[in-house]
C-alpha cells in the first residue's frame, strides 16, 4: 500500500473546497486532513497540522494567498515543525504569478481552468520539487517575469549565523551545483550536502530551494 499524502486545502470558496476534496480522497494516495477558508485561522491552525502538502488558493478570507503562504512558513519553523510543500491555486496562468508564488515559498502554481490531472500531478510532485532544483528553468522565469520582489526580511543577517560548512554548500549552491557536484567540490558526503541544505532554510526561515536561490540571487544584486 502507497503511503498516504496528507493534504490541507485553505480556499474561501466552499464549492471549490468541496470539490478538492471530493477529488483528492478519490485517490488511494491522498487524503484532505485539514481545511480552512480564513487567512488568519491557517495561520494559527495549519502549523499544528500534521500535512504533507498544503494548497493554498491565491485569494483567502481575509488576506492575499501569496502573503499567507509567506508569513505561514515563519510559523512552521519557529513552531519547529516540518513545512509542507505548499502549491498555490490561482484564477489564471502567468510567469509574474508563478515566479511570485516560487518567491514566497510554494512550489508550483494551478490554476482553476486546470483540469483534475494537473493539481493531482502537482501534489504527487510537491515534495521532489522542494529537493531538487532545475536551474535553467528557475533563470528562464526569473527572465520572463519581471518586477517580482525576491526580498526575504534580515536574509543577510540570518546568512550570517550560518557555519563554515554550510556557508561552502551555499557558495557551490549559488554557483548552481546539484548536491551530487557540490559533494565533490567540497569534498563532503551527500548527505551532509542535504543536511546543510536543510539547515541553511531553517536558519533563513525559508520553505524550498528554489526560494533560497531567489533569496541570494536578491543579495547579489544589492551587494552588485
Amino acid at each position: 500500500m502507497n503511503e498516504i499524502i496528507r493534504i490541507g486545502l485553505v480556499d474561501a470558496d466552499a464549492d471549490i473546497r468541496f470539490g478538492r476534496r471530493m477529488l483528492i480522497d478519490s485517490q488511494e494516495d491522498c487524503r484532505v486532513v485539514f481545511e480552512e477558508e480564513n487567512g488568519s485561522e491557517a495561520l494559527e491552525r495549519a502549523p499544528q497540522a500534521l500535512i504533507d502538502v498544503l494548497v493554498v488558493d491565491h485569494r483567502v478570507r481575509g488576506i492575499d494567498g501569496l502573503q499567507l503562504v509567506e508569513k505561514l512558513i515563519p510559523q512552521y519553523h519557529s513552531s519547529e515543525t516540518e513545512v509542507p510543500a505548499i502549491i498555490l491555486t490561482g484564477p489564471y496562468f502567468s510567469y509574474e504569478l508563478l515566479l511570485a508564488a516560487i518567491a514566497v515559498g510554494a512550489t508550483d502554481l494551478v490554476t482553476l481552468d486546470s483540469d483534475s490531472g494537473e493539481l493531482l500531478k502537482a501534489i504527487r510532485t510537491a515534495r521532489a520539487k522542494e529537493d531538487v532544483l532545475d536551474f535553467d528553468s528557475l533563470k528562464a522565469l526569473m527572465t520572463r517575469a519581471k518586477g517580482i520582489d525576491f526580498d526575504v526580511p534580515d536574509i543577510l543577517v540570518k546568512l550570517g549565523t550560518l557555519d563554515q560548512k554550510e556557508t561552502q554548500v551555499l557558495e557551490a549552491f549559488r554557483e548552481g551545483l546539484d548536491d551530487d557536484e557540490i559533494s565533490r567540490t567540497i569534498d563532503v558526503p551527500k548527505y551532509r550536502v542535504r543536511q546543510a541544505m536543510k539547515s541553511i532554510l531553517s536558519k533563513c526561515s525559508l520553505a524550498t530551494r528554489a526560494q533560497l536561490f531567489l533569496a541570494i540571487n536578491a543579495t547579489d544584486g544589492k551587494n552588485g
